[in-house]
């Protein structure tokens, strides 16, 4: 088996310079558009942030979702994974107005987690106050540790 080298081999050479080239070519029609030396997941954001800590036989996830109203958020637990579905809707502007700034991200969002163990889907609570959403989890039965006491014959 033959190792590729990147930079060494010709097809790679030619990929990069035209890599290169469609970056000129894309800066020159949108000067802000990011460097592509950055990798493209490294703009990419997560979207509700989200804590994960376990208590003792509860987990307690915290997420920041400001400026969404309750009615439009959605959870959902499936097994060991959790959703969380929602949708950030955009602010009523007069017409007169206009932006010079858009940076808050608006439209449907979802993200799931799985977690460590089973928890009890009859007993999970959600809170939300200023922006953020908490969820607490209890273990399931089962995923509870327990002692095993050992007698002698």
């Amino acid at each position: 088996m033959i190792r590729w080298r990147i930079g060494r081999d010709p097809l790679w050479n030619e990929l990069d310079n035209l890599q290169r080239r469609m970056d000129g070519l894309m800066n020159a029609v949108s000067p802000w558009r990011p460097s592509a030396e950055l990798p493209l997941w490294g703009h990419a954001r997560l979207f509700p942030l989200l804590n994960v800590k376990e208590a003792g036989a509860q987990y307690v996830v915290t997420g920041e979702i400001p400026g969404i109203k309750t009615g439009d958020l959605d959870i959902k637990i499936e097994g060991d994974t959790l959703t969380i579905k929602g949708e950030r809707k955009a602010a009523e502007i007069a017409e007169s107005a206009s932006y010079h700034r858009r940076e808050r991200a608006l439209g449907m969002f979802q993200r799931s987690l799985t977690l460590p163990k089973t928890v009890d889907p009859d007993n999970v609570k959600a809170t939300y106050k200023d922006g953020i959403l908490t969820i607490t989890l209890t273990k399931s039965a089962a995923a509870t540790p327990r002692q095993i006491t050992i007698t002698s014959e």
